[in-house]
């Protein structure tokens, strides 16, 4: 059954959201604060284009929030009474404070997106780890990086690390502690932040928007290999087999391919089957709440 989606926010990502929905014929009404999106929403399929939030006269069956990660709280006390199914773009917030207020909400129909779990490259990922086929997982390392960012309102930790945090949670299952964090700041502001988590495994990840290139690079190293998700475009995941004895000379390489259908098609494939009476959508506000204690530690151990 088609289903009726008040999208809020229809800005870079909320367009790719909005382009998704229409691919799976959902019904499509936009609330934008900006004007100048309105001819783009149309253009896209939206039905109706709205400044403002959706009210409770106008029986949508779920809604997806889309705007700056520093609006999510304020949107989301608004929105409070409507009690339909939220699908919320992550993080959750882009602080402690924030996200505990929210808790206080009814929150049990608030979802979170995270692409990457979605995205076949990571389950790929995940059932290697789990199948110990490369024997145990020592450890969990990805880089994030690029120049500069288009979001203005908050950092690269707050933007970028909960990428990381889910996809390692997504392998090993649940989060590592916090062990140890250098933070790279620019007036006062985190530009750059590598963060060591765990130990046995560990995992390790960088953030940066320092960079002069696009990386997004996640890899598992465990006792008989490594496997490399060397992209988010790639349609494979690399496979190097051997230990720290190997022949340095000798290196045996698999590239196992996977599904290259966008995973944002996944997750919103997920939320309105969830809205036909399927399974909840697979990340839940307290999974949202954890990512953002975890973040929330990190920074104080940066400090």
């Amino acid at each position: 059954m088609n289903k009726k989606i008040a999208l809020v926010g229809c800005g870079i990502w909320g367009q790719n959201i909005l382009k998704e929905l229409i691919i799976l014929n959902s019904e499509v009404h936009v609330f934008e604060t900006n004007p100048a999106l309105r001819d783009t929403a149309i253009k896209l399929g939206a039905v109706q284009f709205s400044d403002g939030l959706p009210s409770v006269n106008d029986n949508f069956d779920g809604l997806i929030v889309a705007t700056p990660s520093t609006t999510h709280r304020p949107v989301l006390e608004k929105l409070a009474g409507l009690d339909i199914p939220v699908f919320l773009e992550k993080p959750l917030t882009t602080n402690l404070e924030d996200a505990l207020a929210l808790r206080e909400l009814s929150h049990d129909d608030i979802y979170l997106m995270h692409i990457w779990l979605y995205h076949p490259g990571i389950l790929m990922l995940k059932d290697i780890a789990q199948s110990k086929e490369l024997g145990n997982v020592l450890g969990v390392r990805s880089t994030r990086a690029n120049w500069t960012s288009p979001r203005t309102d908050t950092d690269s930790v707050w933007n970028l690390s909960p990428h990381d945090i889910t996809i390692a949670k997504a392998v090993l299952g649940y989060i590592p502690d916090p062990k140890s964090a250098i933070a790279e700041c620019h007036h006062g502001i985190i530009r750059g932040l590598v963060a060591l988590l765990g130990d046995d495994p560990y995992c390790i990840f960088e953030v940066s928007n320092r960079y002069e290139r696009k990386v997004r690079e996640v890899r598992i190293h465990c006792e008989k290999g490594v496997a490399i998700l060397e992209d988010e475009k790639v349609d494979a995941i690399k496979i190097v087999r051997g230990d720290a004895a190997s022949d340095p000379k000798k290196m045996e390489i698999e590239f196992r391919k996977f599904d290259k259908t966008p995973p944002l098609r996944f997750e919103i494939r997920e939320f309105l089957d969830f809205l036909n009476g399927g399974a909840t959508p697979r990340s839940s506000f307290e999974d949202g709440l954890e990512v953002i204690k975890t973040i929330h530690d990190i920074v104080e151990l940066a400090k």
